[in-house]
């Protein structure tokens, strides 16, 4: 079951970061609908012998000029809209990064816009083929004209909204805060508990080295090269526990693999299958780029080239910078309160079948902070603000691991900052935000 979970789960996102999905089910929506308002005109209505002089007593050319002159505009919109789509995915690629266009692609709103317009013109189109039917296939077309005119009215208002919203989409602020909500989504998914809890492993890593002592180990060999997308730790629980062998996971999801790597050993005291091995192999999903699915360094990564990009001597952006800063704090401080994975999986005989890498506080803090800090060394702004995150992070942590974090990262700030050449007043407020940290922990 988990396992159809992830192959879903990795589908769905591809789906949602398409240009043809949304807009297909519109577009096999529209046949349908041609189809349904056809015949109801040349069965439902002829049968009943309705006269309605406002509908039913138009004229057929007229009728078929409308229709053509409404499938032309259309896919002249259309042509219109992808052009605009593409300018504004050069501009953000060009300032927020070329990894920022997978965002814009998950766009329901211009998703749904190219599919009203190309769903406007197929209507359009099967329309007018079928008015063109000779007898005894020839209809009157009423509420086929109906649909089609007021699908134009529709359109209309969508390429207003097109308008709005592709302006505002391209804006620092709103893709930012659109990336921070993606970010939270997946952090609501891989973390959900809400309460931290220190965990004891000395028992289980014991119950690990015995496994690892078995007489037969057995390597899983990356066949291509790739970052892991999903690794399926139910489906590897449930398969070690059919076969009684123990699973070690060396690479976690957003990591790469270089084809022929070790990416698992199965430890056994019999005899390995090699239909076990291909099973497990198939359970750790490799692919060309990284996916938000298992992979909470994804968004935190992106938000991270903004801040990058803003900060280069091209851009000169330090507020999108800040910006970037506050949302990675916000989620570090998140992170304080949640549960990380166990390394360590069990059965339910409380036989231990898998251990896999997990992602730890440290790992997704250090990603958040250190190419910032790096950057901003000569941006007193920028690091102040960075020394007022961390503070603000200090309150929220809740082991050693956390504080620790915040120890090092003031104390490297400190350190970069004592050789650059400041003014005496920004050095004064820099040694006082780093002695407010470090005092909480004296």
């Amino acid at each position: 079951m988990q396992f159809n979970f992830m192959k879903y789960a990795l589908l769905i996102e591809k789906a949602r970061s398409s240009f043809w999905f949304l807009p297909g089910a519109m577009v096999l929506a529209s046949i349908l609908l041609a189809i349904f308002t056809v015949c109801i005109d040349a069965f439902f209505i002829t049968s009943l012998d309705l006269s309605i002089p406002i509908i039913y007593k138009m004229d057929i050319e007229a009728i078929r000029s409308l229709l053509a002159m409404i499938a032309g505009a259309m896919i002249t919109v259309t042509s219109i809209a992808f052009s605009i789509t593409i300018v504004a995915l050069t501009l953000a690629s060009s300032q927020f990064g070329p990894r920022l266009l997978c965002n814009f692609m998950m766009d329901i709103g211009t998703q749904f816009v190219l599919g009203a317009f190309i769903s406007n013109f197929l209507f359009c189109i099967l329309v007018f083929c079928a008015i063109s039917f000779q007898e005894p296939y020839a209809f009157k077309p009423g509420l086929t004209v109906i649909i089609a005119v007021a699908m134009t009215c529709i359109s209309v208002g969508v390429l207003i909204y097109f308008i709005h919203h592709v302006a505002k989409s391209i804006q620092a602020d709103i893709v930012i805060d659109d990336v921070y909500c993606e970010l939270q989504n997946g952090i609501e998914k891989l973390f959900p508990s809400c309460q931290y809890t220190n965990k004891v492993e000395t028992s289980l890593n014991s119950i690990g080295e015995g496994f690892r002592a078995r007489s037969n180990q057995k390597n899983i060999l990356s066949i291509c090269s790739g970052y892991v997308q999903t690794v399926d730790i139910e489906g590897l629980l449930m398969l070690a526990k059919e076969s009684d062998i123990l699973i070690e996971c060396h690479f976690k999801p957003g990591d790469f693999v270089v084809e022929g790597s070790v990416m698992a050993i199965a430890h056994s005291d019999t005899s390995i299958d090699d239909n076990a091995i291909k099973k497990i192999a198939a359970l750790i999903v490799l692919g060309a780029c990284r996916t938000p699915v298992q992979d909470p360094e994804f968004a935190i990564h992106q938000l991270v080239e903004i801040a990058l990009r803003a900060l280069s001597p091209g851009i000169n952006d330090p507020y999108s910078a800040i910006t970037c800063i506050d949302k990675l704090n916000t989620t570090l401080c998140l992170l304080t309160k949640r549960t990380f994975p166990e390394k360590q999986h069990v059965d339910q005989a409380g036989i231990l079948r898998v251990i896999c890498k997990v992602p730890t506080f440290k790992y997704i803090a250090k990603a958040a902070f250190d190419q910032i800090r790096q950057q901003a060394n000569n941006n007193v702004s920028v690091t102040i603000r960075l020394l007022v995150s961390l503070q603000e992070l200090m309150m929220f942590a809740g082991n050693d691991e956390q504080k620790h974090f915040v120890i090092r990262q003031t104390k490297m700030i400190k350190e970069q900052q004592s050789k650059q050449s400041l003014a005496e007043q920004d050095l004064k407020e820099i040694n006082a935000k780093v002695d407010a940290i470090l005092s909480t922990v004296d």
